[in-house]
């Protein structure tokens, strides 16, 4: 690989971080001052976090300029990672079937977006 790996990672998985915590707050702040009902929204963090996911794989691919697959899985393993220690280590909760199946879902839109970034701002036009 020409380029820091690590560091695309690293890119990638602040970017992820930013969108997560940015939706994090809102959703706070939507569940604190109106009317929206925490039940009414039970797919919405599993939705942020796949969107999150996909963008933070985009700008890992971009960064990588190559081997855009396997950037972005890894982006998303270690998110996956993070956020399984911070759950199992904070909260004392051990996961669940779903929650590896979301997991799973993480790192396959990781993966995608990481793809995308690689083709979309490789630079290389052939016409």
């Amino acid at each position: 690989m020409t380029r820091n790996w690590l560091s695309a990672i690293t890119y990638g998985m602040v970017a992820s971080f930013i969108i997560i915590l940015a939706s994090a707050v809102l959703l706070a702040s939507l569940l604190r001052f109106t009317s929206f009902a925490e039940t009414s929204g039970t797919a919405l963090p599993i939705i942020i976090s796949a969107i999150a996911l996909f963008i933070g794989g985009t700008i890992a691919g971009s960064k990588m300029k190559e081997k855009g697959l396997m950037i972005g899985a890894i982006t998303g393993l270690f998110y996956c990672l993070f956020s399984l220690s911070f759950q199992y280590l904070a909260l004392d909760r051990a996961p669940g079937l779903i929650q590896l199946v979301y997991f799973l879902a993480n790192i396959a839109a990781a993966a995608l977006g990481g793809t995308i970034g690689v083709n979309l701002f490789s630079g290389k036009h052939r016409y």
